[in-house]
């Protein structure tokens, strides 16, 4: 009976060294699931950000276009550059010119850049001091009868995939 009882005890003397390395394994596999599930969060809060900025953007132009009501604001296309159209803050503008500014401002606000490879900043957004938001952000106004349309794109990801935001609202026919 003793050397029954001694057999079974050195057979169960320990956690075996094949044991120990399945349980870091498991544990290994836990922590990269984990830092998987950081990085996916951190990029869907990031495209909630822009897009969040995105809407601000356009009910920014939609608001401006409301303050200025007999003045038509479209088209302008994804590609304009803004305008260099006179401050008028420092200057005084009649309601088309107030447009143009309003315009310039929004197109600098979502995207100031000139040039993305160098970072050179568009002269007008520089002169008003505005540094765009959105990265490779775009904007756009269309108008069809009496509804104008806005849309705010941008670069989502680092894949170059673009994301937007269409904003639609009817106006007073001019």
């Amino acid at each position: 009976m003793q050397n029954k009882t001694r057999r079974l005890a050195s057979r169960q003397q320990g956690v075996s060294l094949i044991e120990v390395l399945v349980a870091v394994l498991i544990v290994a596999v836990g922590i990269l699931g984990v830092a998987g599930l950081q990085v996916v969060s951190l990029q869907q809060n990031r495209s909630a950000l822009l897009r969040a900025e995105a809407l601000q953007l356009g009910n920014d132009i939609l608001d401006r276009m409301r303050a200025n009501p007999l003045t038509d604001y479209a088209p302008v296309a994804l590609t304009d550059a803004p305008s260099s159209s006179v401050n008028c803050i420092t200057n005084a503008c009649d309601r088309n010119g107030m447009a143009e500014y309003d315009i310039a401002q929004w197109k600098c606000s979502i995207n100031s850049t000139l040039d993305p490879d160098t970072g050179e900043q568009h002269p007008v957004c520089i002169s008003f001091g505005i540094v765009g938001s959105l990265p490779g952000g775009a904007g756009s106004i269309t108008k069809s009868g009496t509804v104008h349309e806005i849309v705010v794109e941008w670069t989502d990801d680092r894949g170059g995939n673009k994301s937007s935001v269409t904003l639609r609202t009817q106006t007073e026919a001019i």
